[in-house]
């Protein structure tokens, strides 16, 4: 009987033996561990309006088809904008464009395409590329400059105004024609 004893604990060893092999071997490897997913770095809006404002006073609003604004830059980009700046006179200006940035920490606006800006005296200006410098006040329109203000025709390169287009300072092939009746 010892002999069938050692032959029944050898089958068993043995058999012990090929469980252990195979959980070894059948054993899933460890999963890659699951990457952190990232919240988008940018919030989109529809139809949105920023502004500005200096002691409850608005300076200027833009509003704009779509609104994108980058969560950790504060930096918004605007499509297809009309926009409003207000003087303190009383006199207010409206303006187009296809595509602007604004800057939250700067409280820069940069535009661009198609700048169309009519003054509530209705002087007209039309360019490529405007830009507000908050820091300087000044407001400056570069590319195929074109301004048509009272009796005088002007273009050039650039422009600048920091009265809220009262006087410009053109730069750059510059021409003026005054005594002209745009009606």
């Amino acid at each position: 009987m010892e002999t069938k004893w050692k032959i029944f604990f050898a089958i068993m060893a043995l058999g012990f033996a090929c469980l252990v092999v195979w959980v070894v071997q059948t054993t899933p490897d460890t999963p890659p561990p699951i990457e952190k997913l990232e919240p988008p770095k940018t919030m989109e809006y529809e139809g949105n309006t920023i502004s500005e404002e200096v002691n409850g006073v608005k300076i200027w609003d833009l509003t704009a088809e779509k609104v994108s604004v980058g969560i950790e830059t504060q930096e918004a980009e605007l499509k297809n904008i009309v926009g409003h700046f207000y003087q303190t006179d009383g006199r207010s200006f409206e303006l187009q464009a296809d595509f602007g940035t604004y800057s939250n920490i700067t409280k820069d606006v940069h535009l661009e395409g198609n700048i169309n800006v009519t003054t509530s005296e209705g002087a007209n200006l039309t360019s490529e590329k405007l830009d507000w410098v908050s820091e300087e006040e000044i407001l400056i329109a570069s590319d195929k400059v074109k301004i048509l203000k009272d009796d005088v025709k002007a273009s050039g390169d650039r422009a600048e105004s920091s009265d809220g287009f009262k006087k410009f300072k053109l730069k750059g092939h510059a021409h003026i024609i005054k005594g002209i009746n745009e009606n």
